[in-house]
């Protein structure tokens, strides 16, 4: 006993001096046996002895002291030291105390390591989500209070014991306990239930992780609320989208093409006094517009809601579909100077309905805003992988604070520079923002150069094969 594993033992006299010690407490003193035996315990182990002290007291008194811990400066170094001490009565008592030491300074070291690493842990878990707990095959060890809160308690101890899956909603308590089994790792939706009987989405990640030393899970639980009325919000859009654009497009293009065709049919009329003709073109010229207005309004409600335009994608070629949109401006604005430069492979795999639209809008944009003396320029050109499309009127300029919004929605300019308003005049302010979602539902990007005596360009380009959203309207 005397020589036991893991155990320092001595003899002290009556007198408290140090009367033999075996080889692992010489060890622990750090010095040979012979230099401390016979000499007072206060002059052996000065750090030692006034914790010491008490217990012997007890001990020569005839109380048997067990497993007492004590800490002190110890040793040859004075190394701080944590020893478990029990003491008892020699025998004959008047040899003195029996006194044994284990050092458990290393143990103690490593069980404040280990909370301090739990606190640490506790702590980057805290900031990184809304709520954690431990548990131990679904029973709670610790929680966050503020996973404590989103269950409706303010005191982390009333939830301490109970079971995890009592806290869970009854439709997810089948997979909630399955994942908790499985030791799943992935993120995981479920609903909980608050303390007042609201049901609150949450998200849980689980991981393996050590609790006061034993092997348990931790999981981070964070409150999906907010995303998951976001989803609730976007699938209402998503139907308002499909409601409009399947009853309101149908329901106001139908009066309108019936308007068109009863003024063409005055406008064939044999019989059309010649005072009525002036008034039924206005009145076409009219209707016109306003389809335009109503297709542009559909473009916009397209581009809002369902997050880009649709595309139809087929083979093109852009030179044919520039030289048709030419060729109606010509026919539109007789007066004004068009001219179209083509050059390279214009091939490539777009919506050719939309492009044609594209082009329309630029070369009319820059007819309306341009002086009348000025020629407006269409220049197609093909590299390898990519077209690109510049629209150029040398007469007309636009403002360096103006281009960071140029394509904003219901942004509308009048005629600048002297401009003749010869073009189409946008009375919704939408012709600019529609070409640039043109441009990105086919993978480009529209932009606009103005300035000096260049005038004002509109640049678009194009990568050959675009289109990548394929919907129906």
């Amino acid at each position: 006993m005397l020589n036991a594993p893991g155990w320092g033992v001595a003899l002290v006299g009556a007198d408290s001096r140090l009367l033999w010690m075996n080889d692992l407490l010489a060890s622990l003193c750090g010095r040979p046996a012979a230099l401390s035996v016979g000499r007072l315990l206060t002059e052996a182990w000065p750090g030692l002895a006034p914790s010491l002290a008490p217990l012997l007291g007890r001990a020569q008194s005839g109380e048997r002291v067990a497993e007492e811990l004590v800490s002190g400066r110890f040793g040859e170094v004075g190394t701080l030291r944590h020893l478990t001490v029990s003491a008892m009565p020699a025998a004959p008592a008047s040899a003195g105390v029996l006194v044994l030491l284990r050092d458990n300074s290393a143990r103690l070291r490593e069980e404040a390591a280990l909370r301090a690493s739990e606190e640490h842990m506790r702590s980057i878990v805290e900031i990184s989500c809304d709520g954690y707990f431990f548990h131990d095959r679904g029973q709670f060890l610790d929680i966050s209070p503020g996973l404590a809160r989103l269950l409706g308690h303010y005191e982390t101890a009333e939830l301490i014991g109970r079971n995890v899956i009592e806290c869970v909603a009854p439709e997810f308590r089948v997979p909630a306990r399955d994942a908790m089994e499985r030791g799943v790792e992935a993120p995981y939706e479920v609903a909980i239930v608050h303390r007042d009987g609201r049901r609150i989405p949450v998200e849980v990640m689980g991981r393996p992780a050590t609790f006061q030393g034993r092997a348990v899970r931790l999981a981070a639980v964070w409150d999906v609320s907010s995303r998951k009325s976001a989803e609730e919000r976007l699938a209402r859009m998503e139907h308002f989208r499909e409601q409009f654009l399947g009853v309101v497009g149908p329901d106001l293009k139908i009066p309108l093409q019936t308007l068109q065709r009863d003024v063409l049919a005055l406008q064939h009329a044999p019989q059309m006094p010649e005072a009525l003709t002036e008034q039924v073109g206005r009145v076409g010229q009219g209707a016109r517009r306003v389809e335009r207005m109503i297709h542009q309004l559909l473009d916009f409600t397209r581009a809002r809601l369902s997050g880009g335009l649709p595309l139809h994608p087929g083979s093109v070629h852009l030179g044919q579909l520039a030289e048709q949109v030419m060729a109606d401006r010509r026919q539109a604005h007789p007066s004004r100077e068009l001219r179209l430069v083509v050059s390279g492979d214009l091939k490539g795999t777009w919506d050719g309905g939309r492009l044609t639209q594209l082009m329309d809008t630029l070369v009319g944009n820059a007819l309306y805003h341009g002086p009348p003396t000025s020629t407006v320029a269409l220049q197609v050109q093909g590299s390898a992988d990519s077209v690109t499309l510049q629209v150029h009127d040398p007469g007309c300029r636009v403002s360096p604070e103006n281009h960071a919004t140029l394509f904003e929605p219901f942004r509308r300019c009048p005629p600048a520079n002297g401009g003749s308003g010869g073009g189409d005049a946008d009375g919704l302010g939408l012709s600019l923002y529609i070409a640039r979602q043109i441009a990105l539902a086919h993978g480009g990007r529209i932009s606009v150069e103005s300035g000096g005596t260049d005038g004002t360009r509109f640049i678009v380009w194009l990568p050959r094969t675009g289109g990548s959203q394929q919907s129906g309207s």
